[in-house]
């Protein structure tokens, strides 16, 4: 079966990472019997009349069973992008995941709101669009370090600690000065975490993986693989495994890495990401944990035919 997935951006701008990521996707695809082939946003045209159409490089859509999203939309762009991403779906083609699902993955305060309500535990959280009432959340989070994050970062970009008041109400003002600013998010740090946290690969109904990431780096918090993270197999308790599903199902992922932290009063989900990366697990794991998501990809696809 020729399987499809859909990148963010030029074809000859594709990061390092998602290149890895592809790669991964495509040898698993082979092994299978499969193909992977990739399609661009910045080739796609979006046509509408008497019924939605979708244009690759001004030609018809033809032959595509499924469609793996592989994209980190962002700021600005999210809404336009995941707006691609709904269109394959209109025309009737299966996506792993859907454009709704990506948005609320992406941005961290749409996902916040979904945890909260599905009373998934998280770190005690703030979003503030300027410092003027920084004491009272300083008093709510407990402490400092605090961690400051931007709406919609990944892979541990825009992610940061902080030390005192004064730098915080300095980074808090330098962000939000402009009106259409985005806002910032203030999250109590874990300290017993130490570094670490737990990645819980689901794919479908399936936990396919899971590992501890560890920042090896001196001063360094993230302990994201690509920021120099070390990565090892990992074994979950049962708490864990029902906050991971329970995140992935309030986001409704059919594809997802959930970011779990310890700390002394039980678990607690840090982020639910939508594009997870696959270097990371498949070598803490050594599990094909792309040829997984190859097999629900054809078997969606089969589902809908």
């Amino acid at each position: 079966m020729k399987i499809h997935a859909l990148v963010f951006g030029r074809p000859n701008k594709i990061g390092q990472n998602t290149k890895a990521n592809l790669d991964l996707l495509s040898e698993s695809a082979i092994k299978l019997g499969h193909t992977l082939e990739i399609i661009h946003d910045y080739d796609c045209q979006m046509v509408f009349g008497k019924k939605p159409r979708l244009l690759i490089k001004n030609h018809k859509l033809e032959n595509v069973n499924v469609l793996i999203v592989r994209a980190n939309p962002s700021g600005k762009n999210l809404e336009f992008r995941s707006s691609i991403i709904k269109q394959f779906e209109v025309i009737g083609i299966p996506v792993i995941n859907n454009a709704l699902a990506v948005m609320y993955a992406k941005n961290k305060m749409k996902t916040l709101q979904l945890l909260t309500r599905k009373k998934v535990p998280i770190p005690k959280t703030y979003v503030v669009f300027h410092s003027q009432y920084i004491d009272d959340v300083i008093e709510g989070i407990g402490k400092f370090p605090v961690i400051i994050k931007s709406v919609s970062g990944s892979h541990g970009k825009g992610v940061s600690i902080v030390e005192s008041k004064r730098a915080l109400i300095s980074i808090i003002d330098m962000i939000t000065r402009e009106d259409a600013s985005e806002p910032v998010i203030v999250q109590e740090y874990v300290k017993e975490s130490k570094g670490k946290d737990i990645r819980v690969f689901i794919v479908g109904k399936n936990i396919v993986g899971v590992m501890e990431r560890i920042a090896t780096k001196r001063g360094e918090f993230r302990s994201n693989f690509h920021l120099g993270g070390r990565v090892r197999i990992a074994t979950l308790t049962k708490q864990e495994i029902e906050i991971a599903f329970a995140a992935v199902n309030a986001c409704g992922l059919d594809v997802a890495g959930v970011d779990i932290i310890r700390t002394k009063v039980g678990p607690k989900v840090l982020e639910v990401n939508a594009n997870p990366g696959l270097e990371g697990i498949t070598k803490a794991t050594g599990k094909d944990i792309a040829g997984s998501i190859i097999k629900y990809a054809v078997k969606k696809a089969r589902a809908k035919k």
